[in-house]
């Protein structure tokens, strides 16, 4: 990766985290299970670019599983509000190995056209944030979203 791309995540990460974001609309957890500095870094650049559009109070959980397939918040303890949006980076985006990002929600997207547009948004975002190396795939997309968006609305981390 060049120089310039690694200052500009770097300055991200630290402009995102200095400002604080005020009653943003949509609450996000963002699951980082990848393995390598460069990806950790690519998380951390979209949960700032996330946190700075004020649309997102984002929480970011570090995972450590076996598979891409492997749940992320298997034991973990439930968080006391649900979330609107949960963003699963699994093992293998670094090395690529994995091409997808999975965004979990627990409403239809298209009941919802903010939450649509918002997702097309997120989606782009995704895709800049790792170079068009992976992709977005959201409940209406895969069944794997689609089972593990149930799963969390039914333990309460989705609303």
């Amino acid at each position: 990766m060049r120089r310039s791309a690694w200052v500009a995540i770097a300055v991200c990460c630290l402009v995102a985290s200095a400002i604080g974001v005020a009653a943003a609309p949509y609450k996000v957890l963002l699951v980082d299970g990848t393995k390598t500095l460069e990806a950790t870094l690519r998380v951390g650049g979209l949960a700032g670019a996330m946190r700075q559009s004020g649309l997102a109070e984002v929480s970011v959980l570090f995972t450590d599983v076996v598979s891409p397939y492997d749940d992320p918040l298997a034991g973990r303890e439930t968080p006391a509000a649900p979330y609107d949006l949960v963003l699963i980076i699994p093992r293998g985006v670094g090395d690529g190995s994995a091409d997808v990002v999975w965004v979990l929600v627990g409403n239809a997207i298209a009941a919802s056209p903010e939450l649509a547009s918002s997702f097309s948004l997120l989606s782009s975002g995704i895709g800049m944030a790792f170079s068009g190396a992976v992709r977005a795939l959201s409940p209406l997309d895969d069944l794997w979203a689609l089972f593990t968006s149930a799963l969390y609305v039914s333990e309460g981390w989705l609303r």
